[in-house]
């Protein structure tokens, strides 16, 4: 394998900074290495200084750099607290509050998984929600949206199909029963599930909140520990932006917001903690 030399670390963590805000260190040499390392050969590049000066005025090359230095790790009910939380209270007290709201429209709810990957965590929120509404789904305008700044990711999200290990290691066999289906040896998440979502290929610190519209809930789960702290206050900010008055926010177990934002107030429910948008001051 070829070796990243500190200047080569330097010229790619200022060029992926500037591109999707994740911060990349010194300390992070071996990152480079083992995720850009494979595309070296295919451009025919002896150095990253090659490889860099190669593409990095391409779109295509871009995208490809992006999404191999970003985190997919993902699974279904990954850190089941967070899920918990939105299937005996979250969901269950909005469900309750919309219903006795307008009854000439359907009523609405409206999701974003912020950094969704390949697509788990919006479809495990799916599973919830149809566990919880059964038929009466049906009587709803749901939607569920995914964005990741992976093309890659977002691909695999809409096409819904998992290999069994995928599902079966966090999915309960009777959900896994009821909401996939086999498709040769893989699994496709059932179609009045994928009805319910949307995916598309965003960058939160460029996303313009006016044109993305406002949500109930919004889930911006281990995103954060990848930027400083001025992107992590832009990403808030977007957030925030995007929350209705009423709206929750759930981030990552480990995640704080403390340093990074004044604009939510922390709540604690199922051993999980949440945050809602501050009332303005004055008030």
């Amino acid at each position: 394998m070829i070796s990243i030399t500190p200047a080569e670390v330097k010229l790619f963590a200022e060029f992926i900074h500037a591109r999707s805000g994740i911060v990349i260190n010194s300390s992070k040499a071996y990152l480079l290495e083992s995720r850009l390392g494979p595309l070296l050969d295919e451009y025919g590049a002896k150095s990253f200084a090659d490889f860099f000066y190669a593409g990095y005025r391409s779109e295509e090359w871009e995208a490809r750099v992006v999404d191999a230095i970003s985190t997919h790790e993902t699974s279904f009910f990954r850190d089941q607290r967070p899920f918990a939380l939105l299937q005996t209270k979250i969901l269950p007290e909005f469900f309750v509050k919309r219903q006795n709201g307008s009854k000439t429209a359907p009523p609405e709810l409206r999701i974003w998984s912020a950094a969704c990957a390949t697509g788990q965590e919006v479809y495990s929120i799916a599973m919830i929600i149809a566990e919880l509404l059964g038929g009466a789904m049906k009587r709803w305008h749901i939607t569920i949206t995914g964005t990741d700044i992976s093309d890659v990711a977002i691909a695999r999200a809409r096409q819904g199909l998992y290999t069994r290990y995928e599902v079966e290691r966090g999915v309960p066999l009777a959900l896994c029963r009821k909401y996939f289906e086999s498709q040769g040896d893989l699994l496709k998440v059932r179609d009045d599930l994928q009805t319910m979502t949307v995916f598309y290929k965003t960058n939160l610190l460029t996303v313009a909140p006016e044109q993305f519209g406002r949500y109930d809930i919004i889930l911006c789960r281990n995103v954060a520990i990848y930027f400083n702290q001025e992107n992590r206050r832009r990403l808030f900010q977007t957030i925030a932006s995007c929350l209705r008055s009423t709206g929750v926010l759930i981030i990552g177990s480990t995640e704080s917001i403390v340093d990074a934002s004044d604009l939510f107030s922390r709540t604690e429910s199922c051993n999980t903690t949440y945050f809602q948008k501050s009332a303005p001051q004055g008030v």
